[in-house]
């Protein structure tokens, strides 16, 4: 998901929050996983019945990592990446991780979309150097936030427009 804020309404300033879609909300997720180790659990319960002494064993090791595997999941849809574009930078941040910010000038940031295996690669090149952004998004935010930031770099590039001095005859 993309959202783009301005500072200001006359400001030049642009920042771009990219974050991933997450399809359930945190409430809906626990729903999700307690009825799945709930249904473990009762199968577990069934083949036990049946005769199986070490179903419920496994059933509570398969739950708790099941349940584990949900909390990295969810954990991992936490991360956002912040473009800040203003008229002398690109600022690219990333959390919830400890790196530092990565800032560019953006007279000389050209955007790339580049084919790869799974997905398209959305790059900021700038000076040799490559920078990928928007990893976790899908192919159609990838490609539209590559178009939204060409177009805010070309506009940044344009001259200012001085008005033109008048002619009194």
């Amino acid at each position: 998901m993309v959202s783009i804020d301005t500072l200001a309404p006359a400001s030049t300033t642009q920042v771009l929050w990219l974050r991933p879609n997450r399809a359930l909300s945190l409430r809906a997720l626990r729903w999700a996983a307690g009825l799945l180790a709930g249904y473990i659990m009762l199968v577990a319960l069934a083949s036990s019945l049946a005769g199986n002494a070490f179903a419920p064993l496994f059933a509570l090791l398969d739950a708790g990592l099941v349940l584990l595997v949900f909390a990295w999941v969810w954990r991992a849809g936490a991360r956002a990446e912040r473009i800040t574009l203003s008229e002398d930078t690109l600022e690219v941040a990333r959390f919830p991780t400890q790196q530092p910010s990565v800032r560019l000038q953006p007279y000389w940031v050209r955007v790339r979309l580049q084919p790869g295996r799974a997905h398209a690669h959305l790059t900021l090149v700038s000076h040799g150097k490559a920078l990928e952004i928007g990893a976790f998004l899908g192919e159609e935010e990838r490609s539209a936030l590559c178009r939204q930031l060409e177009a805010s770099l070309a506009r940044l590039r344009q001259p200012a427009q001085s008005p033109q001095p008048r002619t009194y005859s």
